[in-house]
C-alpha cells in the first residue's frame, strides 16, 4: 500500500507526495515530529509545514551551501550549476534531498571560461 505526506499549499489545495511506508507509519511507541496524525486515513499523514515552505527550505539551504563553497574558491567560475532531486520525508513533514544509489543526490558543475574583451 502506498503512503503519502499531505502538504497544504499557499494556493489552498493539498499536494500529496508518495513516501516510504516507514516515513508515515512509525514503529509502535514512536511519534513522528512534524506530522499531524490522521488515524482514519492510515495511508496519509499531514505535514505541519506547507509545501512551499518545505521546498523553499530545502532549496535555500542547498543553494546557500553551494554559494558559500564556490565563494571560497581562489578563482570564481563563470558558470555554476547545481542539480538535485527532492523527496518528501516524514521527519517534520520536510522535503529532503533525494538519494540515488544510497548517496545524497547532488550534481555540481563549475565552468571557467576565458575572459573575452
Amino acid at each position: 500500500m502506498s503512503r503519502y505526506v499531505e502538504f497544504a499549499t499557499n494556493a489552498g489545495g493539498p499536494v500529496l507526495v508518495e513516501v516510504d511506508t516507514f516515513e508515515v507509519v512509525p514503529p509502535s511507541g514512536v511519534e513522528k515530529a512534524g506530522l499531524r496524525p490522521r488515524p482514519a486515513e492510515g495511508a496519509v499523514a499531514s505535514a505541519e509545514s506547507t509545501f512551499e515552505e518545505a521546498v523553499t527550505s530545502a532549496v535555500t539551504r542547498s543553494v546557500a551551501a553551494l554559494t558559500d563553497a564556490v565563494g571560497s574558491l581562489p578563482l570564481a567560475p563563470t558558470e555554476v550549476e547545481l542539480t538535485f532531486g527532492l523527496k518528501a520525508t516524514g521527519e517534520v513533514g520536510n522535503i529532503a534531498i533525494a538519494k540515488a544509489g544510497g548517496e545524497a543526490n547532488f550534481t555540481v558543475r563549475l565552468v571557467w571560461k576565458p575572459q573575452t574583451t
